[in-house]
């Protein structure tokens, strides 16, 4: 499978000249690259710094401030400090900065278990960091999966996870779960074969394989 150009800012001028049209001969050409041996350290290494990881961006981090005040939406605080309203109006003085305490209590906990939930899905997606296997310089090697540069020769087999959208050049019984694509619950077969005609659906296009798509059976 050779990683397309598409992800990096290089797309087809019109859909019939879309990857899946273009023959495994004609996309290796197209990035340079013998499926054989695979891209040279440093031409990937050229191309990472050029085109940065194959990851989707992350989220900004919402300030502190605005997911402390995001604690007041609950229905409890919003009693609470209704309450301390009035008895500030009443001059209840005691029981309005006691609420008030209470309310600030409440924030800090909800902030303090959004932290620990927070730093505990950053410790398991650490963990669980997706990698694949390239071809590179003629040896196959295992990298981390936002290190795949435009025209890596990606392989994969059955247990994978696809590592980027790509062109597949090489397929052995492949077949690849795109249920959160297309809704299908079989998966799809895939070959090398070049398709014709208009753009077609991202199920339709069976010899193009799409990031985060576990494969199921086979090779490519």
């Amino acid at each position: 499978m050779t990683v397309r150009a598409e992800s990096a800012g290089e797309r087809p001028r019109a859909p019939g000249d879309g990857w899946y049209g273009r023959a495994p001969e004609a996309v290796a050409a197209a990035f340079d690259v013998d499926p054989a041996v695979g891209l040279s350290a440093a031409r990937a290494a050229e191309l990472l710094a050029a085109h940065g990881p194959n990851a989707l961006p992350e989220e900004k981090r919402t300030p502190t401030w605005r997911r402390f005040l995001a604690q007041y939406r609950s229905y409890m605080q919003i009693v609470l400090l209704a309450a301390a309203v009035v008895s500030l109006l009443i001059r209840e003085w005691t029981t309005a900065i006691l609420l008030i305490v209470l309310t600030l209590l409440n924030a800090v906990v909800g902030l303090r278990q959004e932290g620990k939930a927070e730093s505990a899905m950053n410790a398991l997606q650490s963990m669980m960091k997706a990698t694949a296997r390239v071809r590179r310089d003629g040896t196959e090697a295992e990298i981390p999966a936002e290190q795949l540069v435009v025209g890596d020769i990606v392989l994969i087999a059955a247990g994978d996870q696809v590592g980027a959208d790509g062109r597949i050049i090489e397929a052995s019984a492949l077949q690849i779960d795109e249920s959160a694509l297309t809704g299908e619950s079989v998966p799809a077969g895939k070959d090398s074969g070049t398709l014709t005609g208009a753009l077609p659906a991202p199920g339709d296009q069976t010899n193009m394989a799409f990031m985060n798509t576990p494969v199921t059976h086979g090779s490519g």
